[in-house]
């Protein structure tokens, strides 16, 4: 059967006017769901950055808290921190931290778990505490799990001898020699920096290690021990508080043994590290006599 031109142009509009309704159908629905998928999405996407935690800086984490917590031992170290007459906290490390805490708006928190200086150090890697400031000894061990700021102060390391004991061993004028190669009891406050140090700088020594250093300084004076081994603030402490101790005791000091002591960081506070070494920068460095001097009255 043949078809006309004119009879086949007309089925062609007939079919495009047929299908042009579900061809309008189809097109509105696809838009009406890409707009909707659209929406979906921005929306999903406003959700995500709405829920998305904020990352606060070691110092912001500080200063949001409100409270800078500084971790010191239980037992007083004066002059760094003791109770005064009134029963308040003072010393060379109390106002150290105070003045950190006034710098960064905070208010100043202390906390006392430490039993020895070696346990400041898990306080402060575990984040239970924010620094510890508490006449701490830089040292590599502590350096394993800590980071530590530049020296605030650093002392000379001291042997105390008992005198009379010291007299059967050595001369005075071989004194200097004899510690060098020194082979008596050298008494040590335990899990302390000098535990380690008399390790290291007297190998050939009988160590000998007490809970104090009251319960060091009263051996050496029973005679105990020939010398106990620490700082020289702490030996000049001694000198000063014990009547006729000239008599009694002999201190020798090492221009080549230093002991650094400085304030231990989380590691991972790396800014909070370097502000703290920025405020130190600013703070009037003080000898061991000055810091005698300065809190003897308190």
């Amino acid at each position: 059967m043949k078809v006309s031109h004119k009879a086949a142009a007309c089925l062609i509009l007939a079919f495009f006017f047929a299908l042009a309704p579900a061809l309008h159908t189809a097109a509105q629905e696809a838009a009406e769901t890409g707009t909707t998928s659209e929406s979906t999405t921005s929306e999903s996407n406003n959700n995500t950055h709405r829920h998305t935690p904020v990352h606060l800086s070691d110092i912001e984490e500080i200063i949001e808290r409100g409270e800078l917590r500084v971790a010191i031992t239980a037992v007083d170290q004066p002059p760094f921190y003791f109770k005064d007459k009134s029963g308040d906290i003072v010393g060379f490390d109390i106002d150290l931290a105070n003045r950190m805490a006034e710098e960064l708006g905070v208010k100043l928190v202390i906390t006392r778990e430490a039993l020895s200086f070696n346990d400041l150090v898990p306080l402060v890697s575990s984040g239970k505490a924010d620094l510890a400031i508490s006449k701490l000894s830089r040292t590599l061990t502590r350096s394993k799990f800590v980071k530590f700021s530049t020296p605030y102060m650093v002392f000379r390391q001291g042997i105390l001898f008992n005198r009379l004991q010291l007299a059967k061993v050595a001369s005075e004028d071989s004194v200097n020699q004899f510690v060098r190669n020194y082979t008596g009891t050298l008494g040590v406050i335990s899990k302390s920096s000098y535990a380690n140090y008399a390790k290291e700088n007297f190998p050939k020594a009988t160590i000998q290690e007490y809970p104090s250093w009251d319960a060091l300084v009263e051996a050496l004076t029973r005679g105990e021990v020939l010398s106990v081994y620490r700082d020289e603030l702490e030996i000049k402490k001694v000198l000063s508080s014990i009547p006729n101790s000239a008599l009694l005791f002999k201190p020798i000091y090492f221009r080549d043994l230093t002991d650094p002591i400085a304030i231990a960081v989380k590691s991972s506070n790396t800014q909070l590290l370097y502000w703290v070494n920025i405020f130190l920068e600013s703070q009037p460095k003080m000898t061991a006599d000055q810091v005698l001097e300065k809190y003897a009255n308190k």
